[in-house]
């Protein structure tokens, strides 16, 4: 028989046991945290700038430990890009840039956010560089204003890779020399910290990793679960229609569907529909890239000279100037500096001339039409109406039509029309119609 002293002390140390199991327990299960995974692919632009932004701020609030930027973009606006840099240097977790997968690119802009990073990182078979803004470019009317913006650039590139310790010239280089390196060249040059093959990978590496600049720590991810956002499909909308070739085609089918609609008198209902859908997207669209105002002002002309080709008939030559116009203020509309989100020149020019075109043809039809349609005047137009009987006709008495009630009698071989039935105006003696019934709807006057 076991003494009651010692079963109490073995109950103790068995209770102790427990609580000391709990606790660890506990700690592992406080220990286990998030790494948030974020999708930035396709251009940059104020939609992608809006996700991040929002992704960013909702990491924040669930208490996210660790965000990883999936990067795979040939670049984009300039003003969107900061954006995104603010958001990342402002969040209050590590932001880790991820080059990935293998393919992907971090060109022009996708230099800047990376190297914003508090840890950039790249798959194996992935390249990053080329952020030389296109106005720098060979085509530049302006080689003073060409060189500020590249030293503007350069010097934003380098600062944000020497606040992290990395090679602040390579990223100037890739500013002023378009230099692009693949991840193998560019972690020997110390312009990011690690190649991962994927995330899994660049979780383990990072355990440990001290990260430099305005986050400064040691980054522990034992246990942390990797949670994948992609870019929902509204972004991805509104991303398809802040493009600028998409943007300009948007305006176009808007403007031509209404201006269908205006000519045919309001009439086809379709056509303005999708013409007034289609010009808000678009005037979406475009006030959320720079634009000139030599592109909106061509696109003003343009429409005036084709509705003064449909109504003047000038053989042509106004309408042919309109769709010049039309080509001209897609080409000169948007002022993006990226070869990134820039108008498709073929997609312009060809719609412009189909959509112009189509635009003059259809203007000159309708007016033709109305121009040959006979003019009535007075009491012409009651011929044809189709009234109500208000009162019998016997001989004579009231029919409701065009809004009015008119004194109106039976033709001379037809017989009493009751109330209800419904005729039609053959002529006008004096102030009193001379109508007939419809075929089959003479009523009796019972």
């Amino acid at each position: 028989m076991v003494s009651r002293p010692l079963r109490l002390a073995l109950g103790a140390v068995l209770f102790a046991t427990g609580l000391l199991g709990l606790a660890a327990g506990g700690g592992a299960q406080e220990r286990a945290g998030v790494a948030r995974s974020i999708e930035l692919s396709g251009t940059i632009s104020p939609a992608t700038a809006d996700w991040i932004d929002k992704a960013l701020g909702d990491a924040d609030d669930d208490g996210v430990e660790l965000v990883i930027i999936r990067i795979d973009t040939p670049g984009g606006l300039d003003s969107s890009t900061r954006d995104m840099v603010k958001d990342i240097i402002s969040a209050p977790m590590p932001i880790v840039a991820y080059v990935s997968p293998d393919g992907a690119r971090a060109a022009s802009a996708g230099v800047f956010i990376t190297e914003a990073t508090d840890v950039a990182a790249m798959a194996p078979q992935t390249n990053i560089g080329s952020a030389t803004p296109i106005s720098i470019g060979p085509s530049s009317d302006n080689e003073v204003l060409g060189r500020k913006i590249a030293n503007d650039a350069a010097a934003y590139a380098r600062a944000l890779a020497d606040g992290h310790r990395r090679n602040g010239n390579l990223a100037a280089d890739m500013v002023t020399e378009a230099v692009n390196v693949t991840a193998e060249e560019a972690l020997d040059a110390h312009a990011i910290d690690r190649i991962a093959a994927n995330e899994g990978d660049l979780l383990g590496q990072l355990n440990g990793f001290r990260v430099r600049g305005p986050k400064a720590q040691t980054l522990d991810t034992t246990g942390l679960s990797i949670e994948r956002r992609d870019m929902p499909f509204f972004y991805d909308l509104l991303q398809l229609i802040v493009d600028p070739t998409i943007s300009y085609l948007l305006l176009l089918i808007g403007m031509f569907g209404i201006a269908i609609e205006l000519l045919s008198g309001g009439s086809v209902i379709v056509p303005g529909a999708v013409g007034a859908v289609s010009l808000l997207l678009g005037l979406y669209g475009t006030s959320q890239l720079p634009v000139r105002v030599t592109g909106i002002l061509l696109l003003v002309l343009a429409v005036a000279l084709i509705v003064a080709e449909a109504h003047l008939a000038a053989g042509g030559v106004l309408g042919i100037a309109g769709i010049a116009a039309l080509v001209g203020a897609g080409l000169l509309l948007y002022d993006t500096d990226s070869e990134a989100l820039e108008v498709s020149v073929p997609a312009v020019i060809a719609v412009g001339v189909v959509f112009g075109g189509m635009l003059v043809f259809a203007g000159q039809r309708v007016v033709a039409a109305h121009r040959d349609e006979p003019v009535r005047t007075g009491w012409e137009e009651m011929i044809g109406s189709v009234g109500e009987v208000r009162e019998p006709l016997d001989p004579e008495g009231q029919v409701f039509v065009g809004g009015a009630l008119w004194r109106a009698r039976p033709a001379e071989d037809e017989a009493e029309v009751g109330v209800g039935s419904r005729v039609r105006v053959e002529s006008v003696d004096g102030l009193t119609l001379i109508v007939r019934p419809l075929p089959g709807d003479t009523r009796s006057t019972a």
